[in-house]
């Protein structure tokens, strides 16, 4: 029943109340610089009244609780658009290393180097009987050859440097899910829906966490049962039941108060790369790698993957095959021309086939095609000519039984005279190297092979110019290496003759034949290839800066957007805090009041 002291519990709730605001206010006040900090707001309601016949009076104030102001739904965006910023500033960064691995500029880089080898041949070709202009090619060609190693190689160690950090990555990926989970369980602990009791902070400090994940990984957040909190704000949104946070399309890292870390592992890789897998409650590992996306983890990926059982290659390893399959046309169609150049025996490097596998189904270039040999007399004349040809199922050991067989070469129906008489061609599986030894070498006589479309030669490397078959192995003739004066320049072997110089010099004019990982054959120029591979590094962070720069103008207008919901405005809770210290002193300016009415009632009666 109402009264005087009904009165006074109306007025002490009031002060109460107002109290609680001016705390609250004073907090948000002091958390004003931390981002993620959500301003809070102390939920009222009137409190039940009293119900009389004629009418209802009013109790006072019922305080509810402590709510901070919080959208989920524009946060889930701002974190969304950290992921995207941080992806493409990492890509940016390391693509723009990568870039100035290649300074194509007027006198410095690799393409400057492919010209001064090419105007060596050219000097060879001019003063053929000159030693000096082989052992300046000698020296071009090993600069030339350094600097595409040593390009490579800067890749590569940039590609396992990011990789590392991928593995520190990961493991702060791990260490962030692990205290998501532990607040989860917290929460659970400390949290009531029913009587509307939040751990502010607890949700603030997850919020944190999320974003900061986010820009580590491109993640999903589910939270059940969301709460709208209209009494404040129409849009804010909180008292999830449920949660989990996924990677990866579907993984959950993080499921309530539980944490599944993430593995990663580069044991099954030669060169310390590394994958990512998710283990499950049952212990088995799924490969996850070509999953991940966004965040810095997603960039990290996106640039050193190596295309583990025919995924994803990353940027670093497309640069690195684009290198290599550079090396590996330049070696081949050098090495098929200085195939053409005669000598007195044929040899090729030591091969990884056997002599019963076919050759078109190898690791090596062989296309179905043919090839000439060519057997040369002493004074440097054709004396004749021996085709042979390369289908889908032709072994090496078909190519030595072909050379080997008794033919008619000349068509002079002499049996005498053809290329079996003068020389013999081997191949066997624990040598592994293609020869053709002359049978007497006291003749004086010389063969080469002159391919007719099957990169027979330049595959195989027959009496190779170059060593190697990529960028990393790629290397002159150790014979020419120690002396550059048998560089051959002739095709015939004789005096004044140049061709081999000329064809060399023509090579940098006529396409040749390029063969990407993972993509169709491409016809070009070796100087042209060459630009190609460079512009792909070009292009590409060329477009990782542009997205960046339109990513982080997205990320500012979605961070301003989620501020102006949840960060703390001075201004405004200075206002507050003025509205509230009134409240609190007309509240007690009532009390003061029924006390005066309770002392004059104690008056009365005595």
């Amino acid at each position: 029943m109402g009264g005087i002291l009904s009165s006074l519990n109306t007025s002490q709730t009031g002060l109460n109340a107002h109290q609680l605001m001016v705390d609250v206010t004073g907090n948000n006040i002091a958390n004003a610089s931390d981002e993620f900090y959500s301003r809070q707001r102390v939920v009222v309601s009137p409190e039940k009244p009293l119900y009389f016949q004629k009418y209802n009076l009013g109790r006072g104030v019922d305080i509810e609780t402590i709510q901070r102001i919080h959208d989920e739904f524009t946060f889930s965006r701002y974190r969304k658009a950290a992921s995207d910023a941080q992806f493409y500033d990492t890509e940016f960064t390391t693509l723009r290393e990568a870039s100035a691995f290649f300074p194509e500029v007027d006198g410095v880089g690799i393409y400057n180097d492919i010209e001064q080898y090419f105007n060596a041949w050219k000097d060879v070709e001019k003063n053929a009987s000159d030693p000096a202009q082989k052992q300046v090619l000698a020296q071009n060609t090993q600069t030339l050859i350094t600097n595409i190693k040593d390009t490579r190689r800067r890749l590569f160690e940039l590609q396992v440097k990011q990789s590392e950090e991928l593995k520190v990555t990961i493991e702060e990926i791990n260490s962030i899910g692990k205290q998501i989970a532990e607040i989860n369980k917290k929460l659970g602990e400390m949290e009531d829906s029913r009587e509307l009791k939040q751990a502010n902070e607890l949700r603030d400090r997850r919020d944190e966490l999320e974003f900061n994940l986010s820009k580590l990984i491109s993640n999903n957040v589910f939270k059940d049962k969301l709460k709208s909190q209209s009494k404040l704000n129409s849009e804010s949104a909180d008292f999830d039941y449920g949660y989990t946070l996924n990677i990866a399309g579907g993984f959950n890292i993080v499921d309530g108060p539980i944490h599944h870390p993430i593995i990663i592992d580069n044991s099954d890789n030669e060169n310390g790369l590394y994958s990512i897998y998710f283990q499950g409650d049952d212990f088995k590992r799924v490969d996850i790698t070509d999953k991940i996306t966004g965040g810095k983890s997603g960039a990290l990926l996106d640039l050193v993957a190596y295309g583990k059982n025919g995924g994803k290659i990353g940027k670093l390893q497309e640069y690195i095959n684009n290198l290599d399959t550079f090396a590996r046309g330049f070696i081949e169609a050098t090495n098929g021309i200085y195939a053409q150049s005669a000598t007195n025996e044929i040899k090729s490097e030591v091969l990884a086939i056997s002599k019963d596998d076919v050759l078109s189904n190898s690791i090596y270039n062989i296309k179905n095609g043919g090839f000439d040999v060519i057997v040369y007399d002493t004074k440097g004349n054709e004396m004749l000519r021996k085709s042979i040809q390369i289908d889908g199922i032709t072994t090496m050991e078909d190519i030595v039984n072909t050379l080997n067989k008794n033919t008619d070469d000349k068509n002079d129906n002499n049996p005498l005279n053809d290329f079996d008489d003068y020389f013999t061609a081997y191949y066997d599986d624990e040598a592994r190297q293609f020869q053709i030894l002359p049978k007497d070498s006291s003749m004086g006589l010389n063969v080469s092979i002159e391919d007719k479309g099957s990169n027979f030669t330049g595959a195989i490397g027959i009496n190779r110019f170059f060593d190697g078959s990529n960028a990393n192995d790629i290397a002159l003739n150790t014979t020419y290496v120690n002396d550059p004066t048998l560089i051959r320049q002739w095709k015939a072997p004789v005096s004044g003759n140049f061709d081999i110089a000329t064809m060399m010099l023509e090579l940098q004019h006529n396409n040749s034949e390029f063969y990407p990982v993972r993509g169709a054959k491409q016809e070009m120029s070796i100087p042209q290839y060459f630009q190609f591979v460079t512009g792909k590094v070009a292009t590409d962070t060329n477009e990782v800066q542009v997205l960046g720069d339109t990513k982080q103008s997205v990320l500012a207008a979605v961070k301003k957007e989620f501020l102006a919901i949840s960060q703390v405005s001075i201004d405004e809770e200075m206002v507050n805090l003025i509205k509230f210290q009134s409240g609190y002193a007309a509240n007690a300016k009532v009390i003061t009041t029924i006390d005066r009415m309770i002392d004059t009632l104690l008056t009365i009666k005595q």
